[in-house]
């Protein structure tokens, strides 16, 4: 079997980045590792109108969960980490009563940053869509990929002054070539702890797709928040260059939050959303959320749900 130097170039790399790692990382004294474990129950009442307006009643899953986060002190200043959070299908819908959400393990090195690989959120909702995610149901739908978490990734980051930095690969041969097929890079901000700013670029390069956006959080006063993003999907097959907006307001009186909200994707459906969730303990949660969608080329749309959320 013939190996090209390129390839045996690179063996040579990471043997030689695995032992200066090594000997930079002195041991720290045997610990055990820290360990929690916790999850959620979420189940809900829905009833939401299909394409044709068709209301259908349907009592589901709504996103049960759990979850193990470890971390590990490996040297001074250096310490391991892994996340593996299993989605429950309590329904028994599917031939396994698990999925995987997320699954991975990094090594936080200080101020030289922080590298991770496995299934892991996209570092693009994190900076831009995550601004206006404050529904338990509903809402979301005008922010250009807001529900994104994929395998075969590794996220770089850093951060310099005030300025936080994430950088995303996937490597998993969709392309059919040796390479990166999806790359993201974000960067954040946190003002005063009242205002947040993120900006975030992903390039899919498996369906010829980028993303550019930029969102915002205000904290405006104790109990309320209005949180905003733009979104650009230029899909370069079609040649379509697709922009989104939304926007999100909370606030909360004691125990109970309350929120709205108003997404429009540029010549398309525009969605609003009104929701409230009550905080019976640290553990309990009740909530519902009402829909409208203004379909733009077809039958408009409502949606109502109710539902609670154990956590442990």
């Amino acid at each position: 079997m013939k190996m090209t130097k390129k390839k045996v170039g690179l063996g040579v790399a990471i043997i030689i980045a695995l032992g200066v790692l090594g000997w930079v990382f002195k041991p720290a004294p045997a610990e055990a590792a820290d360990v929690s474990v916790y999850g959620n129950l979420n189940y809900m009442v829905s009833n939401n109108d299909d394409a044709n307006g068709n209301a259908t009643a349907k009592a589901e899953n709504n996103g049960s969960a759990i979850g193990v986060d470890i971390t590990e002190e490996l040297a001074e200043g250096v310490t391991g980490f892994g996340k593996l959070e299993l989605a429950v299908d309590t329904d028994d819908t599917g031939s396994t009563p698990f999925d995987s959400k997320l699954a991975y393990a990094g090594i936080d090195m200080g101020d030289v940053g922080t590298l991770s690989a496995g299934r892991q959120n996209s570092v693009f909702k994190g900076a831009v869509t995550s601004k206006t995610d404050v529904f338990p149901e509903y809402g979301g739908k005008a922010a250009q990929k807001l529900f994104s978490r994929d395998s075969h990734t590794v996220i770089y980051s850093n951060q310099i002054g005030p300025i936080a930095f994430d950088n995303l690969v996937k490597v998993d041969g969709a392309t059919g070539k040796s390479g990166v097929d999806v790359y993201e890079t974000s960067a954040s901000m946190s003002l005063d702890d009242t205002i947040d700013l993120g900006v975030a670029y992903s390039d899919d390069k498996v369906n010829d797709v980028k993303y550019y956006g930029a969102g915002i959080t205000v904290a405006a006063g104790d109990n309320t928040s209005i949180g905003y993003n733009h979104t650009i999907k230029d899909n370069e097959v079609s040649n379509v260059e697709t922009k989104a907006n939304e926007i999100t307001g909370s606030h909360t009186i004691d125990s109970t939050t309350f929120a709205i909200g108003y997404g429009k994707i540029e010549d398309g459906n525009a969605y609003t959303t009104i929701g409230a969730k009550q905080k019976v303990s640290d553990k309990l949660e009740l909530y519902g959320a009402y829909e409208m969608a203004d379909v733009s080329s077809g039958t408009d749309t409502n949606g109502m749900s109710f539902g609670l959320k154990l956590k442990f």
